[in-house]
């Protein structure tokens, strides 16, 4: 797991900086889970916290056709959560996760790791 605080303090920044970099790398955003907004409806206190759920299908499924159980883990996840005054990004690189299911040294991982990480240096830096 890698964590990069971003460059700019507002999480409303950062989001909108990532929802622009997915959708400009060509992925589309499938889910947005806000656990902090889930945390409330029950009466607990969690600090903004948004996960974003998004890829490019054509790109996951040749990882599929490959090895079906890695759709457990696509499409790829981003957390962005706020914490002491920062904004955080957090995520697995695909390569990551497809060693978890024995798939190495695959030219699409290398794009995806490629596109991901140009992703995040987008909304962090």
């Amino acid at each position: 797991m890698h964590t990069i605080t971003c460059k700019w303090s507002s999480f409303e920044e950062c989001e909108s900086r990532l929802i622009e970099s997915v959708e400009s790398a060509g992925m589309r955003i499938f889910a947005v889970i806000d656990h902090s907004k889930n945390a409330e409806d029950v009466g607990l206190n969690l600090s903004k916290t948004k996960l974003y759920i998004f890829g490019n299908p054509s790109a996951g499924t040749l990882l599929m056709q490959r090895r079906r159980e890695i759709g457990y883990d696509l499409p790829l996840r981003v957390l962005l959560w706020e914490e002491d005054g920062k904004v955080n990004i957090s995520y697995k690189l695909p390569s990551e996760i497809a060693r978890e299911y024995g798939l190495t040294n695959l030219d699409i991982l290398n794009k995806m790791d490629t596109t991901l990480q140009k992703t995040i240096e987008n909304v962090t830096h």
